[in-house]
């Protein structure tokens, strides 16, 4: 059997000085049959220019408009599968990777038949021993969705992959024809919320969710809206949740939900006021 042929699709906008850091890790990879495609998301600056200066011989998709983190992942997508890829990935360009990430995502889908995304760990860039992303948690009764070990050392993990709930899309990979057949990401969201809604969908079908920490990658963290604890990216989290109640729950569980997260709001509101005043 052939190895099977990866693309890896990078989202930029606006955002040249983190996509040119992520491709040129992306070079250093050690799996070879891969291809890495950046699709300019309709860049207002001039990082489309140097991004071009930089990687004269790799693909760049240049869109005339900014499509958002869905549609222009689902243009690269579109790309990939007319271009016979086995499977893809979509990575943020906030990210970099060790040269080995590929691997052990490829040997996820040898974990059981009904394997439909798999997921590295994800660190964080600052500091690269401590997790972001050690797997997820979606309750659609309480209306909570979660990374699991989050801000834990990495120690606190073992080696074997493990089935999970939810695969942010920092970076997950699935096979080119599932993530067709599914539609690729649901247009209807703008920024947030789009991953939760592809892991449920995907779950939907009959395919198990894989965390695989053999595989790992740094995450700079919401460098496109200020850090992680911008209050702009917690509007546009609440946003992507009500979406995703709107689409994936009874109207019965909104009464717990709302609850949830009116009382999440409070932790949130505590979390950003302690972070302004820690930064000063």
């Amino acid at each position: 059997m052939h190895d099977p042929s990866v693309c890896i699709l990078v989202l930029n906008w606006n955002g040249a000085d983190d996509t040119i850091e992520c491709v040129q890790s992306l070079q250093n990879v050690t799996y070879k049959h891969v291809e890495i495609v950046v699709i300019d998301n309709g860049s207002t600056d001039d990082s489309l220019q140097r991004i071009e200066q930089h990687f004269d011989e790799i693909k760049i998709i240049k869109l005339e408009s900014n499509l958002f983190f869905g549609g222009g992942n689902n243009v690269g997508l579109d790309w990939a599968q007319e271009h016979g890829f086995d499977y893809v990935v979509f990575l943020n360009n906030d990210t970099t990777v060790e040269p080995n990430f590929i691997e052990p995502l490829l040997s996820g889908f040898d974990f059981s038949q009904k394997i439909g995304m798999v997921a590295p760990l994800m660190c964080y860039s600052a500091a690269p021993n401590r997790i972001w992303y050690g797997g997820g948690r979606i309750n659609l009764w309480t209306g909570v969705v979660e990374h699991l070990h989050i801000r834990k050392d990495v120690s606190v993990l073992g080696a074997d992959p493990m089935i999970t709930e939810y695969i942010t899309g920092c970076c997950l990979m699935m096979p080119t024809k599932l993530a067709v057949e599914l539609g690729g990401f649901n247009l209807s969201f703008k920024m947030y919320g789009e991953d939760v809604d592809l892991s449920l969908r995907t779950r939907a079908t009959g395919y198990d969710l894989l965390f695989a920490p053999e595989s790992k990658i740094y995450h700079k963290v919401s460098a496109s809206v200020g850090g992680e604890f911008a209050f702009s990216k917690l509007k546009r989290k609440l946003d992507g949740l009500l979406r995703i109640f709107a689409a994936h729950t009874r109207w019965y569980q909104w009464i717990p939900i709302l609850t949830c997260q009116v009382l999440m709001s409070f932790k949130y509101l505590f979390v950003f006021l302690k972070n302004r005043v820690s930064n000063g």
